[in-house]
């Protein structure tokens, strides 16, 4: 019940992540973003991760490798497929990740879920993708060809990140891996930051000088970090097949949000959506309780 808890948290944190940044003035550049998001990563995750338990010995160095895998996969990538295409659409297409997350955990940590507590875990995961579709989505904006490649493959790649961090973390039996990410990110960031051709001078001191124009894009990645470390957290007392479709219920709550925060309006079928993902959760809930 812990570990479903605190995925829950991660959908609440991730939920307003999504909020604050559509309330952002102007969104900043996806590198610098993340760069912002490593720094928040770095302030609040290793921190984290001393107080629940780290061992410092020589699985620092794994848990390095692992960090690095997750920070690329799960972390960059995303940014990168977030900034191709139009967002409504890549948003609910990487909202599949828990989809490759229970598939890639069957395979490769031997996680096997009993048939009840599949069918919750699909109803949870096909009603927050379907309350983050758009109402006026068209099924030509899905065309493989144009948007839909970069989200997908974030999708699987988180999917895949997720099961592989949670079999080290299955391993280790501590948070070294939270550990090691925090510190990871850093040199990951700042290698997006060249590819991109930004200075990092450039845009500390650009983002700083904006920083009104920024506070909500800055806001929502520090939720995001947050919300992430609440992820980190569950994996550690639940199954990735379980942790990830409540996790993954952010965009159910950051559709309701939305209706309280920004005044967007709601439609029926949103309505059910929304339902059927909470039906989903609680079923998770009371079959793991």
């Amino acid at each position: 019940m812990i570990g479903i808890i605190l995925a829950l948290l991660c959908a609440v944190f991730v939920a307003l992540s999504q909020i604050t940044l559509r309330k952002s003035y102007k969104e900043l550049q996806p590198s610098i973003a993340f760069f912002f998001d490593a720094i928040f990563g770095l302030l609040i995750w290793v921190p984290l991760a001393l107080v629940m338990g780290v061992n410092m010995g020589v699985g620092l160095k794994e848990a390095a490798l692992f960090a690095l895998i997750s920070a690329i996969l799960s972390e960059a990538f995303v940014f990168y497929a977030l900034s191709h295409g139009e967002l409504a659409v890549t948003a609910t297409i990487i909202a599949t990740y828990p989809v490759y997350t229970v598939f890639f955990s069957r395979i490769l940590n031997q996680e096997i879920l009993s048939p009840q507590l599949l069918f919750f875990v699909v109803i949870a995961i096909l009603g927050s993708v379907y309350a983050s579709l758009p109402d006026n989505i068209k099924r030509s904006d899905f065309n493989l060809r144009k948007i839909a490649t970069w989200p997908f493959l974030a999708a699987v790649s988180i999917g895949l990140s997720d099961t592989i961090s949670k079999g080290y973390i299955n391993r280790s039996g501590d948070f070294s891996l939270l550990f090691m990410l925090g510190f990871v990110q850093i040199p990951v960031a700042l290698a997006y930051l060249r590819i991109e051709r930004e200075s990092v001078a450039k845009a500390i001191v650009g983002t700083l000088k904006k920083v009104k124009f920024y506070k909500y894009a800055l806001l929502g990645g520090l939720f995001n970090i947050v919300g992430t470390g609440f992820l980190w957290l569950s994996f550690s007392y639940a199954p990735a097949s379980i942790a990830s479709p409540v996790t993954g219920a952010s965009g159910a709550l950051t559709v309701m949000l939305s209706h309280y925060v920004l005044k967007d309006r709601i439609s029926l079928r949103k309505y059910l959506a929304i339902l059927v993902t909470f039906v989903g959760i609680i079923g998770i809930a009371i079959l793991r309780s």
